[in-house]
């Protein structure tokens, strides 16, 4: 599994859906069937994967909207990405 640097711009992938239940945010890839759930945070993060920002912008926003230390957060989304883009979700 490689990492996602922090320069990289993460954009949603089209045939990806998102819905919104109760705090969780449910990813449907609508070519293979599978779906995957991700906290409120990690919706966020989805929602800011338009290709126009960095990994590390991306965390800083995040940083800003939540209370958390910048490292973690910044790691957090790191990961959160890095297994998005292994499911090829993101691009």
């Amino acid at each position: 599994m490689k990492s996602v640097p922090l320069a990289t711009r993460p954009r949603r992938k089209e045939r990806v859906l998102k819905q919104e239940a109760a705090g969780t945010a449910v990813l449907l890839d609508v070519d293979s069937g599978q779906y995957y759930a991700v906290n409120e945070v990690g919706g966020r993060v989805w929602d800011l994967c338009d290709g126009s920002r960095t990994l590390s912008e991306i965390a800083a926003i995040i940083g800003g909207e939540y209370d958390a230390p910048a490292e973690t957060i910044e790691r957090d989304v790191g990961e959160l990405l890095t297994d998005l883009a292994n499911e090829d979700l993101v691009g």
